[in-house]
């Protein structure tokens, strides 16, 4: 085993061996996640030098790349078996859900149609989108009325 792997396996048997065996996965997830969030953060930046702030260019474009990210994740994990359940863990729990929670959503949703539930395809739509956008509404008008 290289330096490299011997490493990455000293970390894990450390992380293993004084916060119990799953704190591996909490692990992958938490590196995962903090690399996604640097990444929406970074697009975010550019977009905004690039094109200003009169649209939500960046969360547009991590939602979009996220969405295509997820479903080639999606398939390789599914058809050609190369994604072990901790790179899974770490690229599309981690790096997908902090970069975006929109692939998360889409991946689920068409999942649903795939799986021939297209009332549950339905309610998973207009949920997300009509509960979603009316909480944060109510979040919204509930911060001005506290807040002044």
């Amino acid at each position: 085993m290289g330096e490299a792997g011997q490493t990455i396996f000293s970390i894990r048997a450390f992380i293993a061996g004084y916060l119990g065996p799953g704190a591996w996965k909490f692990f992958l997830v938490m590196l995962g996640g903090s690399l996604g969030a640097a990444s929406r953060y970074g697009v975010c930046l550019m977009a905004v030098r690039m094109w200003g702030t009169s649209f939500p260019w960046g969360t547009l474009i991590v939602n979009l790349a996220g969405c295509f990210i997820i479903g080639l994740l999606f398939a390789l994990a599914e058809h050609a078996k190369i994604l072990t359940p901790n790179t899974r863990l770490f690229l599309i729990t981690g790096y997908l859900g902090a970069l975006t929670t929109f692939s998360s959503f889409s991946a689920e949703t068409l999942t649903l149609g795939l799986d021939g539930a297209p009332l549950s395809l339905a309610a998973n739509m207009i949920l997300n989108n009509v509960g979603g956008m009316g909480l944060a509404l109510l979040g919204m008008w509930a911060g001005r009325v506290n807040l002044g």
